[in-house]
């Protein structure tokens, strides 16, 4: 089951399997339609995005993620990369250094690249070491990251 909750100008589907969410995508809100209605968990949610939009803390509500599917290594990255407070931004090498693996930061990058839930688990918040926009795997790639960091005042 799919829901998609909307707080233009963004937007977030929830991919569900069992009770469990798999996947979570940021997208622009022009591009969805909102779900009719709305489970309990995404309500939550929508309201924490509407708060996050209107540049508020978003006090992200628990969320029943699945991480089954992730390597240990990839929980470790989203793990550090969940301390990353909004307005600040670190690279690919120095979150490699907060895991304790500091040669890792190619391998940061694919933990990004395949990063099942973006915005909670902020990614966008890594940036290359010279201060350059590295990819994004959200709708709109690089465009939506620099929205997403100067709403945070990081840029």
């Amino acid at each position: 089951m799919t829901e998609y909750i909307v707080a233009a100008p963004l937007a977030l589907s929830l991919h569900w399997k069992d009770s469990r969410i798999i996947e979570l995508n940021i997208r622009w809100a022009k591009s969805v339609t909102r779900s009719a209605t709305l489970s309990e968990t995404a309500d939550q949610l929508e309201k924490a995005l509407a708060r996050y939009v209107a540049g508020e803390s978003p006090n992200w509500p628990e969320l029943p993620f699945d991480f089954t599917c992730l390597t240990e290594f990839q929980t470790a990255v989203l793990d550090a990369l969940y301390a990353i407070p909004s307005g600040k931004v670190c690279t690919y090498g120095e979150l490699a250094a907060l895991i304790g693996n500091p040669k890792a930061a190619r391998a940061i990058g694919r933990a990004m690249a395949t990063n099942p839930f973006p915005l909670i688990y902020p990614c966008h918040r890594v940036i290359g070491s010279t201060g350059k926009m590295t990819g994004f795997s959200a709708e709109d790639g690089i465009k939506l990251k620099e929205f997403l960091l100067k709403h945070e005042g990081a840029l």
